[in-house]
């Protein structure tokens, strides 16, 4: 915790703290060993689906409002369609959206009940 330096009126001193004779007073400073927690990088994450036959897919979830229009996969030669975003570590629900069809994803088992009567996906960063 760090300390709070209150200097007196008119005297420019810190309130409380009388400097030795000959010696000026020091200003507060934060406790030994008080450092600021370490922020959490953000992580590269690749969605995939395989979806050869679709035309469009994206992926909606709570990282980007649910904006089924938000971030689109790329489809590949092979029909597996990618996308890679940078999420804030912690759990994310997500689902697809192909030709405007809400999808799961079949590669992951990890489900939460929705408001909606179906499952979002679950990605832990």
């Amino acid at each position: 915790m760090a300390e709070k330096t209150v200097k007196a009126k008119a005297t420019g001193k810190t309130a409380g703290a009388k400097p030795a004779k000959g010696k000026k007073a020091k200003p507060a400073t934060k406790a030994s060993g008080a450092k600021a927690a370490p922020k959490k990088a953000k992580k590269k994450t690749t969605f995939k689906l395989n979806a050869p036959e679709a035309q469009q897919v994206f992926v909606a979830g709570c990282f980007n409002g649910w904006d089924a229009g938000a971030d689109a996969l790329e489809r590949g030669d092979d029909g597996v369609w990618t996308c890679t975003l940078t999420l804030e570590p912690g759990e994310h629900e997500y689902r697809f959206v192909v030709d405007g069809t809400w999808w799961d994803d079949p590669l992951n088992a990890e489900r939460r009940q929705n408001e909606f009567g179906c499952e979002n996906c679950i990605i832990v960063v």
